[in-house]
């Protein structure tokens, strides 16, 4: 895509955290920036001008936590518990044709644009891949026109968070485990040949598109892959995503087997640092809170699909408190069931009031709306992203100011982390480029992605029926 120049006119107000745009009414997009902030700014000979009269201008949201592959799954897992999910995950998303991996990869794109997310932390894909399914995903998001980080899911131990324990565990489960298991790991040379061959083929595509290596789970992974990861990382200068602590079996685990807590147990190996992501972190301990802030390393927070699953609840104010970083993610469909990430700003805001007295400690609008701009740019390794200001890159959304949520004009802080869904998003921006015109999106064909993701799931379980009897066995 060519940039154009766009002059957003006559703007109603401004969502940002700073004092920039007090008083500004216009903003100039230049190669892909915010150029200038200001009032009746002069229009070069063929830019595009949008009127902002009734519109509120805010910075794109940041979605620093999905799995593409899950898309098609909304709606499959409520009541299940961690083991069967997880399972059933697997005959959800296992041996995925490329268009396939495009259509569920674009399917969760329109949401997200529709909604305002212009960037997003795919985590993929699902279990053991090669260079082709990197190759189809990495396409299908540069062609949405979205901000991506593909932070390619890698481990080398087993997910025996996810085994049967010895009440579970009959001879035939262990049989089928064994014989139909799509989770079994490849070597560390392996896992680190298929990465650096991805960063040095697909790496800042677009101007966009990253890749970065991501750990599954460190309980997943042996002392040496995290060490090669980070080494990889720091070549590349790239990040690092995982999951951590989303369940409490996990910090049992970690403890077991390092006699410490995983978070300390990393930075013993010297591989915990501000490159890192880490999704939920919901078993974190007190001192764990103050080692994340010391280092850097961003909590990704996915209250939604924590409370589905039962897995536990994010240490939200504690981590504010301690000055951890943090950024703001919906996780996959098939454990929340929609990409919004304004349902996952008001859950963050509001999750712990009730427990807490003081409301002076309480979690604000605007500590949720940091979370979902600056904090998931930190999570991308994305400095000058997130806010409405000179020199940031242009992601941009404008929302309907003439839509229910947003009459009268109060607070739009309170009204946009309280009040929007997503459902007042009419025009989006992403490095300059419109992607969302007025409620089309332009980047491609909605229509026809929508019909092809009709009968996926139908056709993923009917490919891996031998993977589904495995969760029917963990039915309790």
């Amino acid at each position: 895509m060519q940039h154009s120049d766009l002059i957003l006119r006559n703007a109603a107000a401004f969502l940002d955290l700073g004092d920039e745009t007090r008083g500004a009414s216009d903003l100039l997009v230049k190669d892909g920036m915010i150029a200038a902030i200001g009032v009746a700014l002069p229009a070069a000979p063929g830019s595009r001008e949008i009127d902002c009269s009734r519109r509120l201008v805010a910075p794109g949201l940041v979605n620093a936590h999905w799995h593409s592959p899950m898309q098609s799954a909304h709606g499959t897992s409520d009541r299940l518990d961690h083991k069967r999910y997880m399972w059933l995950n697997q005959a959800d998303t296992a041996n995925r044709t490329a268009d396939d991996i495009v259509t569920s990869a674009l399917l969760g794109c329109i949401q997200m644009i529709r909604s305002g997310t212009t960037s997003v932390i795919d985590h993929f894909p699902e279990q053991g891949f090669d260079c082709d399914d990197v190759s189809a995903v990495v396409d299908a998001l540069e062609r949405s026109g979205m901000r991506a980080v593909v932070a390619l899911r890698i481990f080398d131990g087993e997910y025996s968070d996810i085994m049967p324990d010895e009440e579970q565990a009959t001879a035939p489960l262990i049989a089928a485990i064994s014989q139909f298991n799509p989770l079994t790991p490849i070597s560390l040379e392996a896992s680190m040949t298929l990465v650096e061959q991805a960063i040095v083929k697909f790496d800042r595509r677009a101007g966009r598109i990253r890749i970065f290596p991501a750990p599954s789970n460190p309980i997943r992974c042996s002392d040496e892959f995290l060490i090669a990861c980070q080494k990889l990382s720091e070549k590349y200068d790239t990040g690092i995503h995982c999951h951590l602590l989303e369940t409490q079996r996990q910090a049992e685990i970690a403890q077991i087997r390092h006699g410490q807590t995983i978070v300390a147990h990393m930075l013993s190996l010297g591989v915990f640092d501000e490159r890192w992501s880490c999704a939920h972190c919901n078993w974190l301990t007190e001192t764990d809170i103050e080692l994340m802030a010391a280092c850097g390393a961003v909590a990704t927070l996915n209250p939604e699909s924590n409370l589905k699953l039962g897995s536990g609840v994010p240490p939200i104010p504690k981590l504010i408190r301690a000055g951890v970083t943090c950024a703001m993610g919906t996780d996959g469909a098939s454990t929340n069931d929609n990409l919004v990430l304004q349902d996952a700003m008001q859950l963050c805001a509001i999750l712990h009031r009730v427990a807490e007295p003081d409301r002076s400690c309480w979690v604000g609008a605007e500590d949720v709306i940091r979370m979902a701009t600056l904090g998931g740019a930190a999570a991308m390794l994305e400095p000058r992203l997130g806010r409405i200001a000179v020199g940031q890159k242009a992601d941009i959304v404008l929302y309907d100011l003439d839509e229910p949520c947003w009459v009268p004009l109060n607070d739009p802080i309170q009204q946009f982390v309280f009040g929007e869904r997503g459902g007042s998003v009419r025009t989006v921006i992403i490095d300059g480029h419109l992607v969302m015109d007025e409620g089309r999106i332009v980047t491609f064909d909605e229509t026809a992605v929508l019909k092809a993701a009709s009968d996926l799931l139908t056709r993923s379980r009917s490919r891996n029926a031998d993977i589904g009897s495995i969760a029917e066995a963990f039915k309790s």
